[in-house]
């Protein structure tokens, strides 16, 4: 994989490239969550030069052949300080924003432009999958922070951030039970992890009100039972086989930095979500960028009321005129929380055109 260095030689971030194109192409970089590098994402990339989009799969910090962190940006980013727990948690973004202008000068990134029926193509969107929201927040939380060349790069070429899938937590808010059966004390520990991908990656059914209203109260968090039930369709980490599993699977972090970004304090990740959506400052930065959070619509209650949620807190802002960057939720039909996997090719088109 090749690696991209930034910040005066002492960042590095590796990255699986599906290659650039011809003419005017969308470039999607796409970063993963916990427990999986990037290529949890590839079978994606057969599908990405057929429906003109370019690839750019990132391993984050801890992750194969990124720069590891250090003991010194793990006591930042647990510290009991939490003035130097949100300045170590917006570096986390701002470092992805590095990554960005690089690959834009270095890959030569096609610009936005807009074609003869008035539709955007080529430009770059960022893609973060799951927890991966969290550290990435701070990218466009604190785009003012980021070097001026870094902006000027990125101004031109930057179309959205999209935000798939997201937890509560990831954006500050309160979730909606305390149940995660990673932690659960009542199951023994060799139940804990498959029980996880059972809950993580099942195909649910939500209620059509729920899902009409967009009222988080009338999903169902109850936990799932184990084994997961018969649903639409076999939960993906359970039909994953174990060889193919593995080859994607990256789970040391889950007890370091993942484990510091899962306990990061709200209020400290609600300032990103703050910065990020509504602060008018901030918000003229990198303009053209606008905010995309996605949710499956078979998704688990966590990160489909988390969608709500933060669309909620924007609306009510958005109506007394406290918004600083353009906000879109919007459902992918027929998607758990894994559908790079299950449903590569739709999920190619689906962020082509949500972009």
């Amino acid at each position: 994989m090749p690696v991209a260095t930034v910040k005066d030689s002492s960042l590095c971030f590796s990255y699986e490239d599906s290659g650039p194109l011809g003419g005017s192409y969308t470039t999607l970089v796409m970063v993963h969550g916990t427990g999986f590098h990037s290529g949890i994402f590839g079978p994606m990339i057969p599908f990405a030069a057929a429906n003109r989009v370019r690839l750019i799969l990132v391993n984050r910090r801890d992750y194969p052949g990124s720069t590891p962190l250090s003991d010194a940006e793990l006591a930042e980013l647990g510290s009991l300080d939490l003035e130097t727990r949100a300045r170590a948690l917006a570096q986390q973004g701002l470092d992805i924003g590095l990554f960005l202008a690089w690959l834009v000068r270095e890959e030569n990134i096609p610009p936005v432009s807009v074609d003869r029926d008035g539709k955007q193509q080529g430009g770059i969107a960022l893609v973060a999958w799951s927890l991966a929201h969290t550290p990435l927040a701070g990218f466009l939380a604190h785009a003012d922070a980021l070097p001026a060349d870094a902006i000027r790069t990125l101004d031109p070429c930057l179309r959205a951030y999209c935000i798939f899938d997201a937890p509560h937590g990831s954006f500050g808010l309160p979730t909606l039970s305390k149940y995660h059966p990673l932690i659960e004390p009542t199951y023994p520990m060799e139940e804990r992890v498959p029980r996880f991908y059972s809950w993580v990656s099942t195909y649910y059914t939500h209620p059509d009100l729920a899902r009409r209203t967009r009222d988080p109260a009338l999903l169902d968090t109850a936990p799932l039972p184990y084994p997961a039930p018969t649903c639409r369709r076999p939960a993906t980490l359970n039909a994953i086989g174990p060889a193919s599993l593995e080859a994607v699977s990256w789970p040391g972090p889950i007890q370091g930095s993942e484990a510091l970004l899962h306990g990061m304090p709200l209020g400290v990740a609600f300032e990103q979500t703050r910065r990020m959506l509504l602060d008018e400052d901030v918000g003229r930065v990198l303009p053209r960028c606008k905010v995309v959070v996605i949710w499956g619509e078979n998704t688990l209650w966590e990160m489909a009321g988390a969608a709500w949620a933060v669309e909620k807190v924007y609306k009510e802002c958005e109506a007394s005129g406290q918004v600083g960057r353009a906000l879109e939720v919007v459902e992918m039909p027929g998607a758990n929380h894994f559908p790079h996997w299950d449903e590569p090719e739709a999920m190619i088109r689906f962020l082509a055109s949500a972009v």
